[in-house]
């Protein structure tokens, strides 16, 4: 849905076509992001329109950026640790 979203904004209907749940899971699912920050949601009448929150997007990308260092580095040290059992 992130994905959905960062194209253009969309409506749940929008959102919930491509995946095989209801409508109500699809909201479930967008309050769920709405309450990350993720995403933001208009009403216009009926319709809810939603669309891609890109600061809290950033943000989310430098904390992930940040955890992907520190995985690195313990994968390089088990592959070193592993590597020398072997000679």
């Amino acid at each position: 849905m992130i994905r959905l979203v960062a194209a253009q904004e969309r409506t749940i209907s929008e959102l919930a076509a491509p995946f095989a749940i209801s409508l109500a899971g699809v909201s479930k699912h967008i309050k769920v992001l709405e309450g990350a920050g993720l995403i933001d949601r208009t009403v216009i009448g009926r319709t809810h329109w939603c669309y891609l929150n890109p600061a809290s997007m950033q943000a989310a990308s430098k904390w992930m950026s940040f955890y992907e260092q520190l995985w690195e580095m313990q994968f390089d040290a088990l592959e070193r640790a592993l590597g020398q059992d072997e000679e």
